[in-house]
């Protein structure tokens, strides 16, 4: 199977991405006649707490860390890994849709008191999922509403609260609003439906436990002290349990652990850092923590000489955060790149992939293939991607970090309403070797002319202090960081040219870069061409195209006359 991540490429390290296929289910139309006759039936139902507000969470909080709950022991009795299918809800630009699924994994214990006891029956709300019982009589499984499903941390800025969600059925009733230029339109919430007070599912010969309630949707809610509910718009429908044999790699009590760097490709261009675990045992290299979405995952390669095998299809358990299977599958992969500079990166399944080792330098690495954390074993449908990985062993030491790049200016301007300038650079985690660095000791500091620039908690928000160094990852209004991208603002004009220096603060010294000085020393030379401009597209950072600028980080793609491109990111307050 053959699938497409398509890509816009900037000038910087910014890069957004858009999936082709979500690893969470293949999202359905509303033209979907399954879809469409779930919709009818729950229309024409008795829709109860229909005067009650009802709204939605916000949604993946975290899991709890401190709970003294048997909500979360495992029942005695048989634990079973099983294969999960069915449709699940999931928000969607903040409205909960329909998604169908295939290979999502849910563990089911049959207990010694002869019941069933399912771990994370909501499927997106697993990262807090609790143990729902399900009682058992003759084939049948009868599981009763008002069982706690899930209990989720999250801080919404003022608080951090505990949200505790009760299973219930969902009930869909059609609700009218007002949009901002005072038109009304309507739209669909999801309320609880107090009739439904048990789902029953059916013990098959083969061990499958199907759904005898196939269009019940059913969901976790939360109940707020005022009488109103919280729904965080996930939940599950015509959901089927079948048996699973697989067992998640694991690697021997005798592999002994390392930090290793990890780098890759993630969008073919740009390269991407990061430290990770590595260990050698008998002629295997055991790594954990590739899979972001399951950093205990292990992954194994085959030494063999001056070369190491990672076979396709590893599997590496099932995540905590949307259920699904996780198989590892190297993969081949091109990329076809438009006129706007939309890159899209097709990738084909790979039945292995071979390492190139360096035994003295402890390096794997392959330069032509990439790997897939994937949902699923049948299909490519990937929650992380990495092309041209290489792994080799860390070691901190001395190190003279790269150079900033520029990638915007907008010299300092005074208006009516407000005056201030606008710097954007990218900062790199690696040496000037191309050796990774510690993020953690990786700070920078703004020049004005040959002065450096104080950030004062009088004129910058969030600063509790002065501050002229500042922390590679440190971040406010005004001061803003994610990943390599970086951009200030800045309120005076008493200066000729703007610059950067990084620092590295690593093995007992301190290092650092040239200052790397504004292009044109106060102009934008980026924007400069001697060809006319044909057209102007803005995109916000999922990809998305817009009519104009929107608040946010805008990535403003111009194209000239002489077919070249230039992007540039702008933020609107």
């Amino acid at each position: 199977m053959r699938i497409k991540t398509t890509l816009f490429f900037l000038a910087s390290l910014l890069t957004a991405s858009m999936f082709a296929q979500s690893p969470y289910g293949n999202i359905e139309g509303k033209d979907n006649a399954f879809v469409n006759q779930r919709q009818t039936r729950v229309m024409n139902n008795d829709v109860r707490f229909a005067d009650k507000a009802f709204v939605m969470s916000q949604p993946r909080a975290e899991a709890p860390t401190e709970l003294d709950s048997s909500l979360f022991v495992q029942p005695e009795g048989e634990l079973m890994l099983m294969r999960r299918s069915g449709v699940d809800y999931l928000p969607v630009w903040g409205q909960p849709a329909p998604a169908s699924y295939e290979e999502k994994g849910t563990y089911v214990v049959k207990g010694n008191d002869g019941n069933y006891y399912f771990k994370n029956f909501v499927t997106n709300m697993c990262n807090g999922g609790t143990w729902v019982k399900g009682e058992a009589e003759g084939n049948v499984i009868t599981v009763k509403t008002g069982q706690i499903c899930a209990q989720l941390w999250y801080d919404n800025g003022y608080e951090n609260k505990l949200y505790t969600y009760y299973l219930y059925g969902l009930v869909a009733q059609e609700a009218t609003g007002v949009d901002w230029e005072g038109n009304e339109y309507t739209y669909t919430v999801y309320v609880p439906d107090e009739s439904v007070t048990e789902m029953h599912f059916i013990i098959q010969e083969d061990g499958s436990i199907t759904s005898e309630d196939g269009d019940l949707l059913y969901g976790g809610v939360e109940e707020e002290e005022d009488g109103t509910f919280t729904w965080p718009g996930y939940g599950d429908m015509d959901c089927t349990f079948h048996p699973f044999d697989e067992i998640a790699q694991t690697a021997p009590d005798e592999v002994e652990f390392n930090d290793y760097v990890f780098s890759n490709y993630p969008y073919a261009t740009d390269i991407e850092y990061r430290v990770l675990q590595g260990g050698t045992l008998d002629g295997t290299f055991y790594i954990k923590g590739l899979a972001k979405i399951a950093p205990e995952a292990i992954v194994k390669a085959t030494i063999d000489g001056d070369k190491a095998r990672i076979e396709g299809n590893q599997f590496l358990g099932v995540d905590q955060t949307y259920s699904t299977l996780l198989y590892l599958k190297p993969c081949t992969y091109t990329v076809e790149t438009d006129e706007w500079g939309w890159s899209t990166i097709y990738t084909d399944e790979a039945s292995e992939m071979v390492l190139d080792y360096d035994a003295a330098a402890s390096k794997f690495s392959n330069d032509e293939l990439g790997l897939l954390i994937n949902a699923g074993k049948q299909t490519i449908s990937s929650h992380e991607q990495y092309l041209r990985p290489s792994f080799y062993l860390f070691i901190e030491k001395a190190a003279t970090p790269a150079s900033p790049e520029w990638t915007q200016y907008y010299p300092y301007t005074e208006t009516e309403y407000s005056s201030w300038g606008y710097a954007g650079f990218n900062i790199y985690t690696s040496d000037v070797d191309d050796n990774y660095i510690l993020p953690e000791k990786l700070f920078y500091t703004c020049y004005l002319d040959e002065t450096p620039l104080v950030f004062t908690a009088e004129n910058y928000t969030d600063l509790e202090e002065d501050m002229s160094v500042i922390p590679y990852s440190y971040s406010n209004y005004d001061i803003v960081a994610s990943g390599a991208i970086h951009y200030i603002y800045f309120y005076r004009g008493d200066f000729e040219k703007f610059g950067v220096q990084t620092i590295y603060r690593g093995g007992g010294e301190e290092l650092r870069s040239p200052i790397i000085y504004n292009p044109g020393a106060g102009v934008d030379e980026m924007a400069a061409s001697d060809a006319t401009v044909v057209a102007t597209a803005y995109f916000d950072l999922t990809g998305r195209q817009h009519q104009g600028l929107s608040k946010g980080l805008n990535i403003v793609v111009v194209k000239y006359s002489d077919g070249t491109t230039k992007s540039t990111k702008i933020l609107v307050k």
